[in-house]
């Protein structure tokens, strides 16, 4: 028989277990990994909270069945498939943990430009067929290229501060960045088409809004170097694939790395045929660290929110 005294917390996905351990010591937790849609709206009317990740679209209609739910909580950053402002109006607070990852995703985000320049992927995948010609691998030094990043947020300016240790100059593009602020972490601040002209690199970390929807298209591709490097790990979207594969089949872009889609999962997608292209499934803030400061700190928010007298 369960407490009927205790809160009740809905997790659809899996969190570290820390955050698990947190939730149990003031409220009653339901595990639900493997939980349909149909499943989700049956069960969501009897939490006080729900914890999701991105399987599942929290829209209206799982709003509505919320009866109970005082908050509704992603554990991680993006909130594009969660209704935000319908949870608000329906009095029901929506929580995120936009920080706790930074480091992850920038450290990806320092990966995914080494694996272009040096060719890691596909050098790896000709050893294991047997081969071992190194000839066949020449690369890029990353020391001393220009990386424009697009969005110089958090995530953008740990990126900036790593790129530039390796020795890279870094320009931005950010237009809620103010002079004094990009000065300090030793960035210039361009405009958008001046950085994709001068780029080596171009790195995504913006959020996806109707504004940066398809912001890097054909037009922009075309502006970029020839022969310059992609990297997306800000949002699935914000980069028009259709565009992105013609650059790259034609050979005007040297390659792309990306850690989101515009779909997510993809499924078959012809970019991935492609020799210059890497993709990872939305990994960035999938590490032990980040997953760990994510699960506590939403233990302590949402006890804020359904258990006041135990915070």
């Amino acid at each position: 028989m369960r407490d009927t005294q205790r809160p009740r917390v809905l997790i659809t996905e899996p969190i570290d277990p820390a955050g698990i351990a947190g939730f149990e010591e003031y409220a009653e937790v339901k595990l639900a990994f493997d939980a349909d849609r149909a499943e989700l709206l049956n069960l969501v009317g009897d939490y006080d909270a729900l914890v999701v990740r991105v399987k599942h679209q929290i829209d209206r209609e799982v709003i509505d069945r919320g009866a109970r739910l005082k908050v509704i909580a992603m554990n991680g950053i993006g909130l594009n498939h969660i209704d935000v402002n319908y949870a608000k109006e329906k009095g029901i607070a929506v929580l995120n943990v936009p920080d706790a990852s930074n480091d992850s995703v920038a450290e990806l985000t320092i990966g995914l430009m080494l694996n272009l320049a040096r060719h890691i992927t596909p050098a790896f995948a000709s050893v294991r067929r047997g081969e071992w010609n190194k000839h066949a691998f020449i690369g890029h030094e990353l020391h001393g290229k220009t990386l424009g990043i697009v969005a110089l947020g958090k995530i953008g300016s740990r990126v900036a501060r790593i790129a530039q240790a390796i020795g890279m100059n870094v320009i931005a593009y950010d237009p809620f960045l103010t002079p004094e602020a990009a000065a300090a972490l030793k960035v210039e601040l361009v405009s958008l088409q001046e950085l994709l002209s001068r780029a080596d690199v171009v790195s995504i970390h913006a959020p996806l809004t109707k504004e940066t929807y398809h912001l890097i298209g054909a037009r922009e591709l075309a502006q970029m170097k020839k022969g310059a490097f992609l990297v997306n790990a800000g949002r699935g979207g914000i980069v028009d694939e259709e565009a992105l594969y013609n650059a790259l089949a034609s050979g005007h872009l040297g390659g792309f790395a990306g850690d989101v889609m515009e779909v997510e999962p993809p499924g078959k997608n012809k970019l991935f045929d492609l020799p210059n292209v890497v993709v990872t499934p939305h990994i960035g803030g999938n590490t032990y660290e980040a997953q760990r400061r994510i699960g506590l700190r939403l233990v302590e928010e949402i006890k804020k929110i359904i258990a006041p007298s135990a915070a």
